[in-house]
């Protein structure tokens, strides 16, 4: 089953994303902040993880550094609300979509089904695509 960790510290936007991913037919699981995340993700790896950027303690940012040495499989979808994400974040390796506040749904699914196209492709590359771990992150970085 496909399955997408949201990570919001607003526990009314997890519940909403929740639901709506839930009735696409997506395996749910939420976290209120980074750390926890990243422990959960631990335990059972998810394809997206759909994070919030601003939060307390540390941000979506680290998060999606944390995900990409850890779990280079995992498609990142980052939320914010500021407006304009600066050139330098928005190519981040492995970062797919960014999505702004307030959500609109169609949005919200689409980023996740993109993320789930690239979770599949980086898996069919996999560790036989490259020798090496180092070598599976570069081939990824460069989707």
């Amino acid at each position: 089953m496909n399955s997408v960790m949201i990570v919001d510290d607003e526990s009314a936007i997890r519940v909403v994303l929740a639901r709506w991913l839930a009735a696409e037919g997506y395996e749910i699981r939420e976290a209120p902040d980074a750390e926890t995340a990243l422990d959960e993700l631990a335990k059972s790896t998810a394809d997206v993880v759909l994070c919030d950027v601003e939060m307390p303690g540390q941000g979506g940012l680290w998060l999606a550094a944390q995900l990409r040495e850890r779990f280079p499989a995992t498609a990142i979808v980052l939320a914010t609300a500021v407006d304009s994400i600066p050139p330098t974040t928005s190519f981040k390796p492995g970062i797919i979509e960014y999505l702004v506040k307030p959500f609109a749904r169609d949005l919200v699914l689409s980023a996740v089904v993109h993320g789930m196209e690239w979770h599949a492709a980086a898996l069919a590359r996999g560790p036989a695509a490259t020798d090496n771990e180092e070598g599976l992150k570069k081939w990824l970085a460069n989707d």
